[in-house]
């Protein structure tokens, strides 16, 4: 029986960027240098099952295999200058404790007190979640056009809430019940 890839770790998000990013450039140019971005972080095995669609009118829609198998999906929206994810948790009430916890640790992510490396600057983007029935959807937008920054911000986030939120929180019934994580892992 073929044995799965290790769960992707905190150090392999930290390479330097590898794709030189300026001021100004237009949508065909931001799709490739966010594809470029993604596609590092495959390789590296961050991610599996990457893959992205033709860009339309500043939109891509970007696929992968992240944390416990599961396929999520990434919108860049170049004219609204956001990246999300529209369905990264499911099964998350809007009145929940673990909501609550959730939306706390994603504003936590703005807070001067976090290294800088795993803050993000509110004068560079804006993090924010939303909660659709139960479905929680997560997006940085950008106040300045450095969708390099935006994206590397995103993607270490929702890495940190999957191996740091939900896993040292009291979540881990969540995890088995709702994100298929096998009980004999943890």
């Amino acid at each position: 029986m073929p044995t799965k890839p290790p769960l992707p770790t905190k150090s392999r998000l930290a390479a330097k960027p590898r794709v030189p990013t300026r001021p100004g450039r237009s949508s065909k140019r931001v799709v490739l240098l966010v594809t470029a971005i993604l596609e590092d972080y495959a390789a590296r095995g961050v991610f599996r099952g990457f893959s992205s669609g033709p860009p339309e009118n500043g939109i891509a829609l970007f696929r992968m295999v992240w944390h416990y198998d599961r396929q999520v999906a990434l919108l860049l929206d170049t004219r609204k200058k956001t990246l999300s994810f529209p369905a990264l948790l499911p099964a998350v009430q809007a009145n929940s404790v673990m909501y609550q916890d959730l939306k706390s640790f994603i504003a936590s992510r703005h807070s001067e007190e976090l290294p800088d490396h795993r803050r993000i600057d509110p004068a560079k983007a804006r993090l924010r979640n939303a909660n659709r029935r139960g479905t929680i959807s997560l997006t940085i937008t950008l106040n300045d056009g450095d969708f390099e920054y935006a994206a590397r911000k995103l993607i270490h986030t929702v890495h940190e809430i999957f191996l740091t939120f939900l896993v040292e929180g009291p979540y881990y019934e969540y995890m088995v019940d709702h994100l298929g994580l096998e009980q004999d892992k943890y």
